[in-house]
């Protein structure tokens, strides 16, 4: 349990020093893909539940998302572009739709094919 929770620790403290290094300006590659990446069992219908990585991944990137309107758009778009893109195999959005719930956050963009991300 001590390895866990360490690892959990430690999980959150390199999101913290990752996102407080991007002054505000969200890149998709850099700092949005390793915190969704983890979620992708779970989209995928792969694993049962979402892994805490998943659940802290997103509860981070919704704080930037809930702080910043342009942040905001900059993550819709880039999720978006990563599940059109085929970087993102077939989403099971019937899952994918239960991650707000599961993790703990208020959703930054619709969870469907082809959301709008500008309204």
């Amino acid at each position: 349990i001590h390895q866990k929770m360490a690892k959990i620790l430690l999980t959150l403290f390199a999101l913290a020093l990752m996102l407080g290094q991007t002054n505000g300006v969200v890149q998709c590659e850099k700092d949005v893909i390793p915190l969704v990446k983890p979620c992708s069992g779970f989209a995928l219908s792969k694993d049962a539940k979402p892994s805490q990585n998943c659940c802290v991944g997103l509860q981070s990137l919704a704080k930037i998302a809930a702080a910043s309107e342009s942040d905001r758009k900059t993550l819709c778009i880039c999720i978006s572009h990563l599940e059109r893109s085929g970087s993102v195999n077939i989403v099971n959005y019937a899952k994918a739709v239960k991650l707000p719930d599961l993790c703990h956050f208020i959703t930054f963009m619709p969870i469907e094919p082809n959301p709008d991300c500008y309204n």
